[in-house]
Order: structure tokens, then sequence, then C-alpha cells
């Protein structure tokens, strides 16, 4: 619930400013260090404006969330609210200079960080209530990331030669004309980003509450919101990491493309990353169907997020594809066809959270087909406008035919696997057991994806 308040406000800051800047940037990396530079200062006063006002009223906004313990975890992240954005800004320039080594190096120090406060302070904190145990977890928020933005801040300083090489072009239009072309371009975008967690805020609002009008109680209510928005939507997320890196490297990339004119290069590049994350999307989604029971005994200790895991499997295939496919249109300069799919998405998804979850006996089912109705509607969407503009960006035909294929193939191979550790290993531990069965499942699949992709692109793994 305080991720959920956090992700809609740190939105609202940076906007669709990182985005923006990086495609900018990937047109003309001159003029994009210059909009780097006077963004990370507005940016930087915005940003601890609204983080003095979210410590200030965090008692206020705690109750509006229902949940009075929050008023510690949202003071604790109020700091995240000023660090955060300059991050994502820093990467956004560094994304647009195709330097993804730096950017990849910072993400893992960030992680390493937030993961190591997150353990130490919920653990110290715990004691004092679950409120302050939780304030101890997200305050990982900012010490992972004003190291990451330290970091960056010290490469871009030390290697300004480096820097320089890729600068390219020099432009005439003055600033303050450039920063009115980067405010237009990230309002478009800010508003397809807001969407989401807009979205996700709404849910915290509506879920629960409708739960407990169709019979559960309050910590009832809480615990099913949890296990489908907390435990099962952290999981079903991991797979697209895949397809959120496939899609922050095609940016830059294919907006060169487009403002070249360089279109069989453009719809290559497009009809690979469709491919690529449709087909990842759908091995990914087949494992979480299959292994709800096991993912959430080895992360959770715990069966209660089986049904929420197995319900949202579809997610890294809808998001995955819906991030690539509006990561195109933003190249394309269509930065209001993604807004349209996200709020047709919406329209559907607040009435049926509204009505099915507030069903007796039906709430979890109902909350589900909710969240993951905006993903359908706004995949549809996406791939409607690409293909009514392109026929040739994705072939329908092929992806059906290739994903009967790994469904068939994959739930066969999963037979044979369990038949295997039932009949023919010797007895392993359980978590041993789950942890085998999962690894030689997914790396299976990984490999005949990776077989299949370049079988059906023409392309050769060692050239």
């Amino acid at each position: 619930m305080a991720y959920s308040f956090y992700g809609l406000i740190l939105t609202l800051i940076a906007g669709g400013f990182p985005t923006a800047l990086s495609l900018m940037t990937a047109k003309n990396a001159n003029q994009g260090a210059r909009l780097f530079k006077l963004s990370f200062s507005l940016l930087g006063i915005l940003g601890m404006v609204i983080g003095f006002l979210a410590y200030k009223f965090s008692p206020d906004i705690a109750l509006y969330l229902g949940d009075s313990q929050l008023t510690a975890a949202i003071q604790c992240i109020a700091p995240a609210l000023v660090i955060a954005p300059l991050l994502a800004l820093t990467r956004g320039f560094i994304q647009g200079m195709e330097l993804y080594g730096s950017i990849a190096i910072s993400e893992i120090i960030e992680q390493v960080v937030r993961v190591v406060t997150m353990l130490a302070l919920a653990a110290l904190w715990v004691g004092y209530g679950n409120g302050f145990a939780v304030g101890g977890a997200v305050f990982g928020a900012f010490t992972g990331g004003i190291v990451a933005l330290l970091f960056l801040l010290i490469l871009l300083r030390d290697n300004p030669a480096h820097i320089a090489g890729k600068r390219g072009e020099r432009t005439t239009i003055s600033t303050p004309a450039l920063f009115s072309l980067l405010f237009q371009a990230s309002l478009a975008i800010l508003t397809t980003r807001l969407i989401v967690p807009a979205l996700e805020f709404l849910d915290v609002l509506i879920i629960p509450h409708r739960l407990q009008a169709s019979g559960l109680t309050v910590s009832q209510s809480t615990a099913v919101f949890g296990e489908i928005a907390g435990m099962a939507t952290t999981v079903v997320h991991l797979p697209t990491i895949i397809t959120a890196a496939l899609s922050h490297t095609l940016a830059a990339k294919i907006t060169g493309d487009w403002k070249n004119k360089k279109s069989k290069q453009f719809l290559r590049r497009c009809q690979l990353a469709i491919n690529l994350g449709w087909m990842w999307g759908i091995g990914s989604s087949l494992f979480l169907y299959l292994y709800p029971y096991e993912i959430s005994r080895l992360l959770f200790g715990t069966e209660q997020a089986v049904m929420a895991v197995r319900y949202m499997a579809l997610i890294p295939v809808l998001t995955g594809v819906r991030e690539i496919t509006t990561t195109i249109l933003w190249a394309q300069e269509r930065q209001k066809d993604p807004i349209i799919g996200l709020i047709l998405g919406s329209c559907v998804s607040i009435p049926l959270c509204y009505l099915l979850s507030g069903i007796p006996g039906f709430g979890y089912e109902g909350a589900v087909i909710g969240i993951l109705s905006m993903e359908v509607v706004a995949v549809i969407w996406n791939m409607a406008v690409l293909k009514r503009d392109n026929r040739a960006i994705f072939l329908l035909i092929p992806l059906i035919f290739e994903t009967l294929l790994l469904l068939f193939g994959g739930f066969a191979y999963y037979l044979a696997i369990n038949y295997f550790m039932l009949h023919v290993s010797p007895p392993l531990l359980e978590f041993v057991r789950y942890a085998a069965h999962m690894l030689v499942f997914y790396g299976g699949v990984t490999a005949y994806l990776i077989f299949r992709f370049l079988k059906m692109n023409n392309l050769k793994l060692f050239t």
C-alpha cells in the first residue's frame, strides 16, 4: 500500500521526462546534454517540495489510505521522492547516449544497497510494530537511489571526453524552445505512465473495501489484496525484466532509425522485438501457471499466494508486449496512441474491479479479472494500431502457431520432468526438488525459445 502511493507520486514528479530526454538525446546528444542540466535542477526542486509535503502530511495520507500504521512507511519513503526522479532522469540521459553498461552497474548498486537496507531496518524495527518494520523496508528506496545517483554523476563528471565524443551534430535551437519540446513529449509520456500507477492506487482504495462488502473482515480483505498486489504481482512481473531491458535498448535505436528514415531497419528491429517479447512472455506465463505452488512455497514459505500467481500468470506476455509496442509508438512520435489504449483499458478495469470483487465468494477472482482486463485492452489496442499502419510489423498466424506449439510442448515437457522426479530421481529435500524441477523446466523452455526465435527470424546464434 505504501509503494502504491510512492509509485503514483514518483510518476507525477518525474513524469515522462526520463523517457522523453532519452528519445531526444538519441536524436541529438548535444541538445540532450543541455536539457539534462536544466531538467535536473527543476526536478530536484520539485522533488524536495513534494517530499516535504508527503512527510508533513503522512498521518492524513495514511488515514486516507485506510491504515494509520502507514504513517511511518510514508515518512520513510518521502526522501526517496527527492532522489528517485533525479536517478531516473540521469538514466534517461545515459540511455539516449546508449551507455547501457553504466546503467546496468547503477541498477545493481541500487538494488544491493536497497535490499541490505530493507533487511537490516525491517529486522531492527520490527519490535516497534509492523508500521515501523514496513517503514524500515521502504527506506531502502532512498539509500539505494542516492548511492546509484552518486555513481552516475561521478561517471559523467569523470568522463567528459567520452560523453562529448558521442554528442554529434550541434543545434541552433534555443534552450527554452528545446525544453518546450521536451515538456510536450514528457507530458504525453507522463499520461501513459501515470495511468498504470494511478490504477494501482485506485485498486488500493477499491478492492479491499469491496472485498469487505462481499463478506470478508478487514484483516481478511487486506490479506487477500496483499496476496494479489503484493506477493503475486512481484512474482509475475519478474520475467518482464527481459522485455523491459529489450524495450530499454530498443528505444534509442529505433528512434534513430525513424528519424533517419531507415524504414527497413526500423521495421526489422520492431518485428524482432515483438516476436521475442511475445515468445518470452508466453513461456514465462506457462511457467507461472504450472508452478504456483512451488513458487509460493519457495519464495514466501506459505501456500497463500498459489491462487494469485496462477490467476495472474498472463502478466508477463501482456505487460511485456504492451511495453514493447508502446516504445515503438513513442519512437514514431505517436505518444497519444498508447494513452488511448490505457484509458480504454481503465474504463473496463475500474467497473469490473468494483462490481466483481464485491460479489460474495467471487471477490478474489473478480479483483484479478479487473486488474488483467486493463492490460488485455491496452495490448489489443497497441497491436491493432501498429497492424493498421504496417501489416508486416508482426504476423498473427505464425505467432498463434508458435504459441500453440510452445503450450503443448511445454506441458508435455512438464509431465516428463514430473515423472522423472517422482519415479527415477533419488529422494530429495522438498525445497531442492522444487528448485530442481523449476530450473530444469525454465532452462529447457528458455533454450527452446532461443532456438525457435532464431529459426523464425532466420538468425544465427554464432556468426
